[in-house]
């Protein structure tokens, strides 16, 4: 049987069309490649904070083993300190029952007392997993201990910080079951931004 043109054209389109759609369930299947797998767990130790501009309460530049680095508290997420990021802003005083204006009050008592828990030194613990994959130098998200502490334990107990962002596999259910706990009795003492009435 002798085809037209075009229908040859629509054939090769319809074959063209099946492998694409082959191409992408077997990618999907085969899941990530190796190198956005997690990575073991590893404890970075002697930590110290290096001042920058970016810092603020949830993700800070670290110093460790000659180099620096950026982390991304695991779990909690404190108000911006600033208004370049407006619709974050806005969830964030959304959540707390403030205002705007407060939300970035908050944002910059939190990082304060980031500055102030870290000055003498810190641990942490990361899987090396990118806030924002494929980014060169993208921020790690990471455990921050502090004298035995959690910082995103820390910032939620006073106030400071939603419990919001990324989990950790398994463990996420226990340790969001214990930030809650935790929120409930920052809320009932009105500390940080749940003391504040929405002006």
């Amino acid at each position: 049987m002798t085809l037209f043109p075009a229908q040859e054209t629509c054939r090769t389109d319809v074959r063209r069309s099946l492998f694409r759609w082959l191409l992408l369930i077997m990618i999907v299947l085969s899941g990530p490649p190796p190198a956005q797998a997690a990575k073991p767990w590893q404890t970075l130790k002697a930590c110290r904070l290096v001042e920058s501009w970016q810092n603020d309460g949830d993700s800070f530049k670290v110093h460790w083993n000659g180099g620096d680095l950026t982390i991304r508290l695991y779990f909690a997420d404190t108000p911006e300190s600033d208004y370049r990021f407006k619709d974050r802003t806005r969830a964030q005083a959304d959540y707390f029952g403030i205002s705007e204006e407060q939300a970035v009050e908050v944002g910059k008592m939190a990082s304060k007392f980031t500055k102030e828990a870290l000055k003498d030194g810190f641990s942490v613990r990361t899987r090396w997993q990118g806030v924002f994959s494929g980014q060169k130098g993208a921020r790690k998200y990471g455990i921050v201990s502090v004298g035995g502490q959690d910082l995103a334990e820390m910032l939620v107990a006073n106030g400071l910080a939603r419990i919001h962002g990324m989990g950790i596999g398994g463990k996420t259910w226990e340790e969001v079951e214990r930030l809650k706990v935790l929120e409930a009795k920052a809320k009932a003492e009105g500390l940080g931004a749940w003391g504040m009435k929405k002006a």
